[in-house]
């Protein structure tokens, strides 16, 4: 494992994505890598321009509350945390973040706050593992 520096952790508020957080950060101590956590509020274009889907609302509400617990866990481990808003598509601004800056894993709970059935448009989780070379770790 020594091999994670960097850690990208999707963090929407829910339990489960706590639950990713807690994966990560004991990854995190054992190969002394950073963490960073990646929200995203999700958005879709209309002729008026961008909207915030109802999700996207909720995790905008949120975020300080969520986040600061988040940093407030990594600091209890003397783990290095940073966060990061992003607007789009849940998978794919992921996706597109953790190439971009060369992270060496990417940590997500099975499920988040989508609102829509992953049977019916597929999951998040399952976008990642099959969009991307960067090992993926899904917590239950």
């Amino acid at each position: 494992m020594s091999k994670f520096k960097k850690i990208l952790v999707a963090l929407d508020g829910s339990k489960n994505s706590f639950r990713a957080l807690t994966k990560a950060i004991e990854i995190a101590k054992e190969t002394k890598a950073s963490i960073t956590s990646i929200s995203v509020i999700q958005t879709y274009r209309t002729e008026m321009g961008v909207v915030k889907t109802f999700a996207g609302n909720a995790i905008s509400k949120n975020y300080k509350s969520f986040v600061n617990k988040a940093k407030t866990r990594c600091k209890k481990n003397n783990i290095s945390f940073l966060d990061i808003i992003q607007y789009g598509q849940e998978g794919k601004a992921i996706v597109s973040f953790a190439e971009k800056n060369k992270f060496d894993m990417i940590v997500i709970g099975s499920r988040g706050r989508g609102i829509l059935k992953e049977s019916f448009f597929g999951s998040t989780s399952n976008y990642i593992v099959h969009s991307t070379k960067i090992p993926v770790l899904i917590v239950k």
